[in-house]
């Protein structure tokens, strides 16, 4: 017994590190390998196509661009051959977008997914992971993930100038980065945005993929923390009854 009340911070310390072996859950939001276009010239315009490669299996867009000239179009285009989103804009016009995973026509939900495999996610070290290609002017975007209550977490963030000559710009933002994340059910998800722009003359590039790496506590993780927290309680509770 002295032994073990010697060893008790010791004990505590790696009981509760252990909850740091986790298992990860990689789920992908979207590879870009459909294709879609959407051309806006002083208007907006929103298209739902069919896509495999992204969650939900379909994709909604929305563009919207004003103050154009004659002629002078606003791209927002997914690429299949090279797996990319790509913005384009003259000088003048400033584009808005608007992406939703979720169903036909961005009303139907993804019916709750589940991102944890049936288990509570580690908000701090699960993360939403995409790339920046390229971007000659900085604009900020916004990340929402909505679940089957209604309750929305949200992040906003700045995609800052970067040349294509150099390697992708790597994000990773941990869900407890995210505006209500303790709120939302990671485990019933129904619809994912994500939007930016509103940047005169913006052009930029997000290749493939955009996913969500969840970490969730392994049973065996929790095997260990219950025996763990168990010779703890006995523990207490002898030294507790000892004669004084």
């Amino acid at each position: 017994m002295t032994f073990l009340l010697k060893r008790l911070p010791l004990l505590v310390v790696a009981v509760f590190s252990a909850n740091l072996h986790a298992a990860p859950v990689t789920t992908v939001i979207d590879n870009w390998t459909t294709g879609q276009t959407l051309v806006a010239e002083n208007t907006n315009v929103t298209s739902t196509v069919e896509s495999p490669g992204s969650i939900g299996d379909f994709r909604t867009m929305k563009l919207l661009s004003f103050g154009n000239e004659e002629g002078e179009e606003t791209r927002l285009v997914v690429t299949p051959t090279n797996n990319r989103l790509n913005l384009t804009s003259p000088e003048g016009p400033t584009p808005t977008f608007r992406i939703t995973w979720g169903g036909v026509g961005g009303t139907t939900g993804l019916g709750g997914f589940d991102f944890g495999a049936g288990q509570s996610l580690d908000l701090f070290t699960s993360v939403l992971s995409f790339q920046l290609r390229s971007a000659d002017l900085a604009s900020n975007f916004t990340w929402e993930f909505t679940d089957t209550l209604n309750n929305t977490a949200t992040y906003t963030g700045t995609l800052p100038i970067h040349s294509s000559a150099s390697a992708p710009l790597a994000f990773d933002i941990a869900l407890s980065s995210f505006a209500n994340a303790p709120s939302v059910n990671w485990n019933s998800i129904d619809f994912i945005v994500f939007s930016g722009g509103d940047v005169s003359g913006l052009d930029m590039s997000l290749p493939a993929s955009i996913q969500l790496v969840a970490t969730v506590p392994e049973p065996r993780t929790w095997a260990l923390l219950g025996a763990g927290l168990w010779v703890i309680a006995l523990v207490v509770y002898r030294r507790g009854r000892r004669p004084a």
